[in-house]
């Protein structure tokens, strides 16, 4: 009897040592298809430099961020850049610390755009304090708008207090491009101060949002809009909803 249980336990280890065997081989078979895919990024053939960007970003393995990063501001190969950025969000708060480093630190407005972007699309994972600095910091205007409409959506007090201290200044640049953050807060006695943003900073998905936001003098100053332009709105538009947070 107790030779059968010695029996069954032996089997059980060997079992076990076998699925520990299978699961280590398995990551070393994924961590080594990685690396594969890291030196691809460095491939003299731009479509073999975008299979790979595009790839690591599925992967989600925080080892590519560096990588990435390098390939986001440095690749001479538009689509390539562009799938880098995606991949980047995709990898997510592993990915923020380099993005806000690359702000801080690299003169190329264009990659400091491409990083700015980035943040944007990755906002719930960011220090709300690290973007805001930089978004009062930054030369660039492209740089500061991605910024502030990534704080626009943040529910931090600190994007809050950014944002209406814009509002209190009557800084048309920064409400222009946090306008979102307004709409949702839906405070009365902002509309002409956003319509005076919509007038100076002309946007075609901020008209549409004014259309459909609910608020009717907005609305009516983006019809107004739109029609100088001759532009259509789409009846179908979805988008913030006045004091709806």
């Amino acid at each position: 009897m107790e030779d059968k249980k010695g029996g069954d336990r032996m089997k059980k280890i060997f079992v076990l040592v076998a699925l520990v065997s299978v699961c280590c081989f398995a990551a070393s078979a994924v961590a080594d298809e990685v690396d594969v895919l890291i030196k691809r990024l460095a491939s003299g053939n731009p479509d073999v430099r975008l299979a790979a960007a595009k790839a690591l970003g599925e992967k989600k393995d925080p080892r590519a961020v560096n990588p990435l990063v390098t390939t986001l501001k440095k690749d001479v190969v538009w689509d390539v850049r562009l799938a880098a950025e995606a991949s980047l969000v995709s990898i997510g708060a592993p990915s923020a610390a380099p993005l806000l480093e690359t702000l801080k630190e690299d003169k190329d407005r264009y990659a400091r755009r491409r990083a700015a972007r980035a943040l944007k699309d990755m906002k719930e994972t960011c220090d709300p304090r690290a973007l805001k600095k930089a978004a009062q910091e930054d030369i660039d205007f492209c740089v500061r708008r991605f910024l502030v409409r990534a704080l626009a959506e943040i529910k931090d007090p600190t994007a809050a207090e950014f944002l209406d201290e814009a509002m209190r200044k009557k800084d048309l640049e920064t409400i222009s491009a946090g306008y979102v953050y307004y709409i949702k807060k839906g405070e009365t006695g902002t509309e002409d101060l956003l319509i005076e943003a919509l007038q100076s900073w002309y946007d075609k998905k901020m008209m549409c949002d004014f259309v459909h936001c609910g608020n009717e003098k907005l609305k009516q100053a983006a019809d107004k809009a739109a029609k100088k332009r001759g532009q259509k709105v789409d009846s179908a538009w979805s988008g913030p909803k006045w004091g709806v947070s």
